[in-house]
């Protein structure tokens, strides 16, 4: 049986044309914020689709699903990631819990 592993928060944001650095300067800020004021936020990743640069995916490890919750519900979040959210035509957020990893 595989035990519980860490879990990570991610989203898939699909930003509105001519407004990538834009929105790289909003997840900056936004990526801070969270690190700075949310219990069991460990690191934030953002990573750009190759072929369609308007796809971006941000993920990170968090201490539990309940910290990640608590981070998502608050009143703050929401306004401080709607201002990210002005840049974008879609979003779509998840939580995944690690089931195995290798490593080198």
């Amino acid at each position: 049986m595989i035990g519980e592993g860490v879990v990570f928060a991610f989203r898939y944001f699909t930003v509105k044309a001519g407004r990538e650095e834009q929105f790289l300067e909003k997840w900056q800020q936004f990526a801070q914020w969270t690190l700075n004021h949310s219990k069991g936020a460990r690191w934030m990743y953002i990573v750009r689709d190759n072929d369609d640069p308007q796809l971006f995916v941000a993920f990170g490890p968090w201490e539990s699903h309940e910290s990640v919750a608590d981070w998502r519900q608050s009143p703050k979040f929401r306004a401080v990631f709607s201002d990210l959210a002005a840049v974008c035509d879609r979003i779509e957020e998840g939580t995944m819990t690690e089931v195995n990893h290798v490593k080198r």
